[in-house]
């Protein structure tokens, strides 16, 4: 029987029944990409006889449990993969279970893939619509995965005292990485903002914090917000979440030749403004766990303590019950948000083609950034 990564990028099905983002990758000449993607791959099995079908037909989905389960491989944990539910069961000390899933988009949205970043799609899809659709979608994620435990996974002997944990990235939209951690952060703390004014790059104030207990819908109807500030939902321990663990990062860390340039926003511990670089591939390093944060619900049953998740690239977020404010450790240098732009030629790129890019490049690096004080509201 066949390993499922050697079984990935072999198709099953027609050509239109294929998944965009599956065709894009099977469709490259070169291999880099699909070849790093299997090593996710390697050790994983096929439980339920459909992943394979998954993976090329729906796509994003099963993308973040290969990449999940290359986090768990990194990070040096037994995957028990015997069980075909919940999707992770992981062995030994500070044992727990993952249920992993995506916030898609919704029926009459546009899709993930298609992606079109013209002026006038901007006027469209402004930063605040963007968080508030990614609100939406991962709420509703969310809650089909808390209610699932409560009808079937918190029965299974393999599930009960452990600590239960969710993963969800966002796929809802074509500009979801604008988002960073805004609506996972109004999701589960009904944190939305901060009002502050950073006077230099060493001094802030922070006038005030914004929460939010509900979010209205296209229909009207109310979503309610910060699932983990109630002992509603104990049943969860935690939220794994990323929303970078996207086709990017292969393409930032797989050996693909071709000249890509990097425009990545990280979190700076010591002072005001976050780290913003464009940058050549050559020059810029990711770690498979960057982005990756833990969301842990104060109100637990079974707190999640594995320590291998307290890894220095791993941030952790959860809620003071008593001061009623979020509480987060972002290690120095977390990766917030990462754009990438591959010029496609598989060739050498001609001589006046790169200088072209490289002056992308040196006006990108160029950019100023607005004068100090800067209003954050």
């Amino acid at each position: 029987m066949k390993k499922v990564s050697d079984l990935l990028f072999v198709p099953q099905y027609p050509e239109d029944k294929l998944h965009p983002n599956f065709l894009s990758i099977y469709n490259e000449k070169l291999f880099y990409a699909r070849e790093f993607i299997k090593e996710w791959a390697e050790g994983f099995e096929d439980r339920d006889h459909k992943f394979v079908k998954e993976f090329q037909t729906t796509f994003n989905s099963s993308f973040w449990e290969l990449y999940l389960f290359a986090v768990c491989k990194e990070l040096k944990l037994n995957v028990n993969m015997s069980y075909n539910r919940p999707d992770f069961v992981i062995e030994g000390e500070d044992g727990f279970n993952v249920e992993a899933t995506i916030a898609s988009h919704a029926q009459d949205e546009t899709p993930e893939w298609k992606k079109d970043f013209s002026k006038d799609i901007f006027k469209e899809w402004p930063v605040e619509k963007i968080v508030d659709n990614a609100t939406i979608r991962i709420a509703n994620a969310f809650m089909s995965k808390s209610q699932k435990y409560k009808e079937s996974y918190g029965q299974l002997e393999h599930v009960k005292g452990k600590p239960f944990i969710i993963a969800i990235t966002p796929f809802d939209s074509p500009y979801t990485n604008e988002q960073r951690m805004q609506a996972i952060h109004r999701v589960l703390y009904g944190f939305d903002r901060y009002i502050a004014v950073d006077w230099d790059d060493e001094n802030r104030d922070i006038l005030d914090a914004i929460y939010m207990e509900e979010i209205d819908k296209k229909n009207g109807a109310k979503v309610p917000l910060g699932y983990f500030t109630t002992p509603k939902f104990a049943h969860i321990s935690a939220v794994i979440f990323s929303n970078t663990a996207t086709f990017g990062k292969v393409r930032v860390m797989c050996d693909d030749p071709r000249i890509t340039l990097v425009s990545h926003s990280r979190y700076n511990d010591f002072g005001t403004q976050p780290i913003n670089e464009v940058t050549f591939k050559e020059n810029y390093v990711e770690h498979l766990l960057d982005g990756l944060i833990v969301f842990h619900n104060p109100f637990s049953n079974i707190p999640f303590k594995n320590k291998a998740f307290y890894h220095p690239v791993i941030a952790h977020s959860t809620f003071d019950s008593k001061t009623k404010e979020n509480v987060s450790h972002i290690p120095h240098n977390f990766l917030f948000q990462r754009f990438i732009n591959t010029f496609m030629t598989e060739d050498k790129l001609p001589p006046l083609e790169l200088l072209r890019v490289k002056k992308i490049l040196e006006e990108a690096s160029q950019t100023t950034q607005n004068s100090f004080p800067k209003y954050h509201d």
